[in-house]
């Protein structure tokens, strides 16, 4: 075989070559690329929303003690990346504010558990509402067909990384 064809023959992407595009390599760099424009435009959704009710960071604990009710401080301060005197602190403020209210664990009388209020729900539910009317303003410009085709994306999505 010729140099120059071995060297073409060596270029020609398989299905886990980085430089395949269509491969998973090509597909996670396309996701890391991205990705942190998606999460620039939803932190500022979100920034618009939260308002002088929440920082941002009250919102996003707010949020995990809705989707993982019975959390505790220190889950809080593991998914928010703080220390747990932090977390306590904040979790504080959203008990002072009504929209958290701690609870002692049935199982475990030591240990406090974390629910959201009714107060609290309707807070995050129309912080959600007010970026998501930003989000559909922004994909507003998009034909039927890219849109079926962002769904078909985010639906692979959520089954790659579902967490149980």
């Amino acid at each position: 075989m010729s140099r120059s064809l071995t060297a073409v023959l060596r270029r020609v992407p398989g299905p886990s070559d980085p430089a395949d595009p269509a491969g998973p390599d090509g597909c996670a760099a396309e996701v890391l690329e991205v990705m942190p424009a998606v999460m620039d435009a939803m932190r500022g959704a979100m920034r618009h929303q939260v308002g002088e009710q929440l920082s941002v960071p009250q919102f996003r604990c707010l949020n995990f003690i809705t989707q993982r009710p019975g959390s505790s401080v220190s889950a809080v301060a593991a998914f928010l990346g703080v220390t747990v005197p932090t977390a306590s602190a904040m979790v504080d403020r959203l008990v002072r504010a009504g929209a958290v209210a701690p609870s002692t664990a049935a199982a475990d009388r030591r240990r406090s558990e974390l629910h959201v209020t009714p107060a609290g729900l309707a807070q995050i539910e129309h912080i959600r509402h007010g970026a998501r009317v930003e989000f559909a303003h922004a994909l507003a410009g998009c034909t039927p067909a890219e849109l079926n085709a962002l769904r078909d994306g985010l639906a692979v999505l959520r089954r790659a990384f579902q967490t149980a």
